[in-house]
């Protein structure tokens, strides 16, 4: 990942661009002067986003207005963006949210379920087109790199029949993250999209003061890093000319390395998982057909 990309002519899409480490790697790659979205649900924070994007040198940028917790809102996303660009080269997801108790969705939904895994997929299968036009499609999800053992019981996503955990819940969401993302290297790579989650420190960002966080996360957040150091592996594997076949689809567990590792999730949990995935997505009004069988 040593030379750079032309980025002029090139189009980025960043879910939750208008905070955080999403909106610090949409400012580098501004930059460089590629075409810029960011997507999120305040005008008022998209509006300032796209005027910074452009005071530092973005060939164009833009806001999409859009509520990731919801299917309609996640689709929605998918569809501004396709009539925004004529091919996607870098898509990214950084909207995250930690709460200590259950919060549902208008679609019946637990919240980090709906936001850090299902809004992602969605999103990723409606665009996978768009992508694979840029013939170098790059999918950026930001996580955290926890245990592998925090996984929710994948016959209960949404902790109907079991109390709420917030471990499950909340860094669950990651493993399934990884989960997807190995049966995504198998039925996705012979199209020409790379998909990476990114792991990243505890980092000061407005999500991780948030009252509603449980405090230890809050207090990670206070001596977390800065939000455009956590961007760093983002930045590079989005600006890089070419990804080798081998770093493709995998992991960077280390935020300080650019070290591309498998996430040796169970086969059977993640054929199991991408299985459920699409069934909910059609029983909630979106065809995923990047993911029928």
């Amino acid at each position: 990942m040593a030379s750079v990309r032309n980025f002029n002519t090139r189009y980025y899409a960043f879910c939750g661009g208008t905070a955080g480490i999403g909106q610090a790697a949409a400012f580098a790659l501004a930059e460089k002067g590629a075409n810029i979205a960011v997507v999120g649900r305040t005008k008022d924070l998209g509006d300032q986003t796209v005027n910074i994007l452009l005071s530092k040198g973005a060939s164009s940028a833009t806001f999409i207005k859009g509520d990731l917790s919801t299917v309609a809102g996640a689709q929605a996303t998918a569809q501004a963006i396709q009539a925004w660009c004529p091919r996607l080269d870098g898509l990214v997801h950084s909207a995250m949210t930690a709460f200590s108790k259950k919060i549902v969705t208008s679609d019946g939904l637990e919240f980090a379920f709906a936001l850090q895994y299902f809004a992602r997929v969605i999103i990723d299968s409606l665009l996978l087109d768009h992508l694979a036009a840029s013939k170098d499609g790059r999918i950026v999800h930001l996580a955290g790199a926890v245990p592998k053992s925090i996984i929710p019981d994948l016959d209960d996503l949404q902790f109907e029949k079991h109390s709420f955990s917030f471990w499950k819940s909340v860094l669950g969401t990651h493993n399934l993250g990884f989960m997807f993302l190995q049966e995504a290297a198998t039925r996705w790579r012979n199209r020409p999209v790379s998909l990476n989650m990114i792991c990243v420190p505890s980092t000061k960002t407005k999500s991780m003061s948030d009252p509603n966080m449980p405090f230890l996360m809050r207090v990670m957040g206070w001596f977390g890093t800065k939000p455009e150091i956590a961007a760093k592996n983002v930045v590079t594997f989005l600006e890089a000319s070419s990804i080798t076949d081998a770093d493709r689809f995998g992991v960077m567990y280390d935020p300080k390395k650019l070290t591309v590792s498998q996430p040796g999730m169970d086969e059977g949990k993640a054929a199991k998982l991408w299985s459920i995935t699409y069934n909910l997505a059609k029983e909630k009004g979106v065809e995923l057909s990047a993911m029928r069988s």
